[in-house]
């Protein structure tokens, strides 16, 4: 990994480990729209990130990085939670607005990118792109799913939504989970 960062805001804590590959200098996550009410971390590459990228360049948006993955930021602005649509690429978004407090958390539609969540109630949810994240955290209940290692063996993987923890699921592809501070709300964007 070539960056880590974190950041606490209202009752969202978000981090992020990544290997800079777009945007060496200046694509360090968090990235933020404008007026920085918009706070995104992401996994993955937007394949057509230049043609957003100057379709909302003449709606006047500006940009302070290269990184492909400002334009969601801009995006959310401009399509609201229907952006997800635009995008043509691998990704797991966690996308957090200030001014609604809500977190979204979406996930490509080949599903090439992981997603794995786990819903503790009201509103908390513990979420990562990696299964041994989410398990590291003390809250995550460690309970087996005893279905899923029966799958295991017949299928050579565990379906989606399920992983081999009861508690922890994988958001299935195209997806997105709206969370305020009462409910989890399954969107399928595709």
């Amino acid at each position: 990994p070539d960056d880590l960062s974190t950041l606490k805001i209202d009752n969202f804590i978000g981090g992020m480990v990544r290997l800079s590959i777009n945007d060496l200098e200046k694509g360090a996550q968090p990235l933020y729209n404008s007026d920085r009410s918009v706070v995104l971390f992401y996994n993955g590459e937007i394949y057509n990130s230049p043609q957003l990228r100057k379709k909302l360049e003449r709606k006047g948006y500006i940009f302070r990085t290269r990184s492909d993955g400002e334009v969601i930021c801009h995006l959310y602005d401009e399509y609201g939670q229907n952006l997800f649509s635009k995008l043509d690429g691998m990704f797991a978004i966690a996308l957090y607005d200030t001014n609604s407090k809500k977190l979204y958390l979406a996930r490509d539609y080949p599903g090439e990118k992981p997603l794995y969540y786990c819903n503790l109630g009201n509103g908390r949810v513990i979420f990562a792109s990696e299964l041994k994240s989410i398990i590291r955290h003390s809250k995550t209940p460690k309970n087996l799913d005893y279905q899923s290692i029966w799958d295991f063996p017949t299928f050579l993987f565990i379906p989606d939504p399920n992983t081999i923890f009861k508690n922890v699921k994988s958001l299935e592809r195209g997806n997105i989970i709206e969370i305020d501070s009462e409910n989890l709300k399954f969107i399928k964007f595709i």
